[in-house]
């Protein structure tokens, strides 16, 4: 598969399913089997998940020749937000609200992926296309 948009929304689809799953499955089993509160269920699992996130969309997604520490810093911030999400909804659904551990996991699968495809190909992974000095988020002077 090329640089295509829709070669890249695939690969994106197929390296966050994984992430998400390991997500998804570590919570679930952390919190079910292992007795951890859903909270920290979803930390231990979501810093697992990030991690080969991270490596699969530099490397197979956006195929990104850019700067390490400046995209891994990126990276971390728009990880942040998707973890504050869905340690959020565990929280407050599950630990606070009594329900099943699956209702918080089943809305994060949804919502953070569509927003880390948005962050990390705006903010993220920028150097991996040709970037126009009239995109909002271009950084004049900035390295790539």
């Amino acid at each position: 598969m090329g640089r295509s948009e829709p070669a890249r929304i695939l690969r994106f689809a197929a390296i966050g399913g994984l992430s998400t799953l390991i997500y998804a499955v570590g919570t679930l089993a952390l919190s079910g089997r292992f007795g951890l509160s859903a909270a920290i269920g979803s930390v231990v699992a979501y810093g697992a998940g990030a991690v080969f996130s991270y490596c699969g969309h530099r490397f197979v997604t956006f195929m990104s020749d850019g700067a390490v520490g400046f995209e891994l810093a990126r990276f971390a911030c728009a990880t942040a937000v998707g973890f504050l999400l869905s340690v959020g909804l565990a929280s407050i659904l599950t630990d606070l609200g009594g329900l099943s551990p699956s209702i918080p996991v089943t809305l994060a699968s949804v919502l953070v992926p569509v927003l880390n495809f948005v962050l990390l190909r705006k903010f993220v992974f920028v150097g991996s296309d040709p970037i126009s000095s009239s995109d909002p988020l271009y950084l004049e002077g900035g390295s790539r």
